[in-house]
């Protein structure tokens, strides 16, 4: 089997898989937030950028549901050539920072009973409360019609074009001319 062929299959066997994951998990595997997350995870346990490579990897082969979250460390550890010890603190991490966001999320989505509030900072909890209480002690407005100067007669002349020189041909550069007298861009020739 050729590896473009199996390239093609492994991407359109994502595509498909992604296409029936739940929004929130789309939302997580496009996000910038994640892989910017993990990053700073690699960076701390000072991976190399193949493993950090292969640790997104892991993480976004658990997220798609082609590995179980539970066998995550024991993943990074054959991967990553890691001890278990590190293996686990990364997975531990990583659930932390990735999954358990998609979790919370998830619960609100489904309205479980042991769902966590949405994290909103009070300046845009603020915000949300001005904006509601704004949009309900406002009435719509319509404008009034207001007098407008009426708009000009329309033109009943027509412009008259000048009339074409003699030494234009059709097709033929101005530079091939011999003869430039009637030619209202050029110069005659001294």
């Amino acid at each position: 089997m050729d590896a473009t062929t199996s390239q093609d299959k492994l991407n359109e066997k994502l595509q498909k898989r992604f296409k029936e994951l739940p929004k929130v998990i789309q939302d997580a595997v496009t996000s910038a937030e994640v892989e910017k997350q993990l990053r700073t995870l690699a960076d701390t346990n000072k991976l190399h950028i193949d493993q950090w490579q292969l640790l997104e990897n892991e993480v976004m082969l658990t997220l798609f549901g082609f590995q179980p979250a539970e066998e995550l460390a024991h993943h990074l550890k054959t991967d990553l050539d890691i001890s278990t010890e590190k293996a686990e603190q990364l997975a531990v991490e990583i659930s932390r920072i990735v999954f358990e966001p998609i979790r919370e999320e998830l619960e609100r989505e489904l309205e479980h009973p042991d769902a966590k509030a949405a994290a909103v900072s009070d300046v845009e909890g603020a915000r949300t409360q001005a904006l509601t209480a704004e949009a309900a002690s406002i009435a719509p407005v319509v404008p009034a019609v207001l007098p407008a100067t009426p708009p000009a007669d329309a033109p009943t002349t027509k412009i008259e074009r000048a009339p074409v020189s003699e030494s234009y041909k059709a097709g033929e550069t101005s530079a091939a001319r011999k003869s430039v007298h009637d030619d209202p861009y050029r110069e005659i020739p001294a």
